[in-house]
């Protein structure tokens, strides 16, 4: 198993043993972040499993959202909160007979057999296991789309959807960040079905990044003189989804 950690749109490697994430210089990951410790937290890492522990730092880590007490043991796609820094643990098997999952590209407006396999996942509760078959090629779209590479309608539209879904079932305030860093790479309002979904599963998740959504909105008001009626309506129902965001 190959393990990384995505950090600020770049993937480190996390050899094996132990690696520490703080302020000071000589962290394996050096973060300046005044709610940083100089010693924060440690990952260690073994060819199977990656731990997070604290290290008895001020502010704590947090694993999606939730702070934890000691150590917690990551899955792929895990994100990890330290200060105001998030990363993300990503982990890959290394031969190919096991890899399933596949970085989609814009010629690819659907999902294929993992959609149809997150679907029944879905469908039968399992919240976790869909967001585990989805989550690489959803970050590798969101990828491709900051690249400049061209989404179609399609994928934007399923992309959209699986998130409103994964972040319902999994309560997990990651999917709605998502979706606002999808449609910023972009350039678009989100439609109008996403945005009516977003007012519910904002109530639903944990916590969203306000950052996200407030860059999202920036990047629409500067948009704005050359939008139409439906859209100028849709950055209103956008902006009501911030004071909903920010009141949680």
């Amino acid at each position: 198993m190959k393990h990384t950690l995505r950090y600020n749109d770049h993937d480190i490697d996390l050899p094996e043993g132990e690696f520490v994430i703080g302020r000071a210089a000589n962290c394996q990951l050096s973060l300046d972040d005044p709610l940083v410790s100089r010693n924060h937290a440690t990952l260690n890492v073994t060819s199977e499993a990656v731990i997070v522990a604290d290290l008895g730092s001020r502010n704590g880590v947090r694993v999606n959202g939730d702070r934890i007490d000691g150590k917690r043991t990551l899955v792929h796609g895990d994100q990890i909160s330290i200060g105001s820094q998030d990363m993300t643990v990503m982990s890959r098997r290394e031969f190919a007979a096991d890899t399933l999952i596949q970085a989609p590209t814009q010629r690819s407006a659907t999902f294929g057999l993992l959609g149809i396999l997150a679907d029944k996942a879905l469908a039968m509760g399992k919240g976790e296991e869909a967001e585990k078959l989805l989550f690489e090629q959803l970050d590798q779209l969101l990828i491709d789309a900051q690249r400049g590479v061209n989404v179609s309608p399609e994928t934007l539209e399923r992309a959209g959807d699986y998130a409103l879904k994964l972040g319902l079932a999994t309560s997990n305030g990651r999917w709605v960040d998502y979706i606002f860093r999808l449609h910023s790479a972009v350039g678009r309002p989100c439609p109008a079905p996403v945005v009516d979904e977003l007012y519910t599963v904002l109530r639903k998740v944990k916590a969203v990044n306000l950052t996200v959504l407030r860059d999202y909105l920036g990047a629409l008001r500067e948009l704005s003189g050359s939008f139409g009626p439906a859209d100028r309506f849709l950055l209103s129902r956008i902006e009501g989804l911030e004071r909903l965001a920010a009141a949680k």
